[in-house]
Formats: structure tokens, C-alpha cells, sequence
């Protein structure tokens, strides 16, 4: 009776009252229900550093009796996309490493479009919830936080706190680069434009972890 959010990754969204899904939400709901069929309806838990979310779901790995990591079948098969949330990283190295190999081999969202590195020119404000997209970056401004601005009409945030775990300062080199981001987009309510100010960008990604953002070009 308890829920449980699978700790690594993120798939996409099943329909849900007047929430409307995304492609492949019911493939990979699918997929994972297989996945306990196979372990016979018995499955065992590995936590990390944080065990409850704010929702009071149990945040854990998820294992068939065998070892198997459902996380894993699920990037190799493509039906979900590796994803980090601090604190709870300790697999974030395995996970991401499983997703490459399984890019080399695409299959699920890495053969949709809506998925498979999405252009940041072609964000529109319904684009909310978990995105994966690429994009040119073309500012970067460091205060109390790293906001990455991409051609288009998003700007990604990295928190201080978060800062750390990335391992560099050199963030103005970013500008020019393409990236590829993974994240929770919300609109943004203060746009500025406003006594003079800069008008800001309306979609904002926060990033959280080294894996979620790559420079690729």
C-alpha cells in the first residue's frame, strides 16, 4: 500500500485525471510492471541517503530477487532517463554510464522526438514538467546562484548549494556552447521588464547534478 519513487530516473508521464501524459508514459509504465511480473510481485529496496520524499513516497532502488536493478532495465530499454537528485547520488556514475551504451543502441525516447534532445528554440510555456533538451547557451550570469541562458526561451539554474558537486568555476566558458540538459521546467513569474530591468527568460530548468548537464559541442 505504500508508494515508491524509483530512485536514478525519470520516465515519462501517464494521463492522470486532467494531467495529460507524455509519449512513451504508457510503454514505460508497461515496462516496469513487467518487470515486477518477472520478479513475481516481489521486489526488494536499497536506500540512499534520503528515504521520503515531501509526498511521503519511500525513495529507494528497486531490486528483483536476483539483483536485477529495475532503474537499469529501465535506461537500457529506454524507457526512462538517468537522473540524479541530491542527496540520494550513489548511483548516478553506473546509471549514466548504462544510458550511453544504451544511446549507441536507441530505442524508446531515444527515437522520439518529443524526447531525444529537444531544441531550445522550440520550448513553447506549455513545455513544463521533466524536459530533456539541447540548446545553445548565450549568457551566463553567477550571483547567488548559476543561471545558464540558452537561445530560446530558457535559462537553466544551478543552486550554490549545488555548486560543488559540479566541480568547476569556470561557468563563463559555457557561453557559445551546445548543451544538453535534463530537468523540471516551471514558468517563471518574475520576468522582469520592469523599472529597466532585463527581461528574463520565462521557462527555468533547475540542474542538480553533473550528469544532467553535458557540453556537447
Amino acid at each position: 500500500g505504500s508508494s515508491v519513487r524509483v530512485l536514478g530516473i525519470n520516465a515519462p508521464e501517464i494521463t492522470v485525471g486532467r494531467k495529460r501524459g507524455q509519449p512513451l508514459g504508457q510503454e514505460s509504465l508497461a515496462s516496469a510492471r513487467q518487470f515486477v511480473a518477472r520478479a513475481g510481485g516481489e521486489v526488494r529496496l536499497g536506500f540512499d541517503v534520503e528515504k521520503r520524499d515531501h509526498y511521503g513516497r519511500w525513495l529507494a532502488h528497486v531490486y528483483d530477487k536476483s539483483g536485477r536493478s529495475l532503474a537499469a532495465e529501465q535506461i537500457r530499454a529506454g524507457m526512462a532517463f538517468q537522473v540524479t537528485v541530491p542527496p540520494n547520488g550513489a548511483q548516478e556514475t553506473c546509471l549514466s554510464s548504462i544510458e550511453s551504451r544504451a544511446r549507441k543502441n536507441p530505442s524508446g525516447v531515444w527515437r522520439n522526438s518529443y524526447w531525444n534532445s529537444f531544441p531550445s528554440t522550440s520550448l513553447t510555456l506549455s513545455d513544463t514538467g521533466f524536459r530533456f533538451v539541447r540548446g545553445k547557451v548565450t549568457r551566463v550570469d553567477v550571483n547567488s546562484s548559476v543561471w545558464i541562458e540558452f537561445d530560446g526561451d530558457l535559462v537553466v539554474q544551478i543552486k550554490k548549494a549545488d555548486w560543488q558537486a559540479f566541480g568547476r568555476n569556470d561557468w563563463q566558458l559555457l557561453k557559445g556552447k551546445t548543451l544538453e540538459v535534463r530537468g523540471w521546467i516551471t514558468t517563471r513569474k518574475d520576468k522582469g521588464n520592469q523599472n529597466g530591468k532585463r527581461r528574463f527568460k520565462s521557462l527555468v530548468m533547475g540542474v542538480r547534478a553533473p550528469s544532467s548537464l553535458k557540453v556537447v559541442d
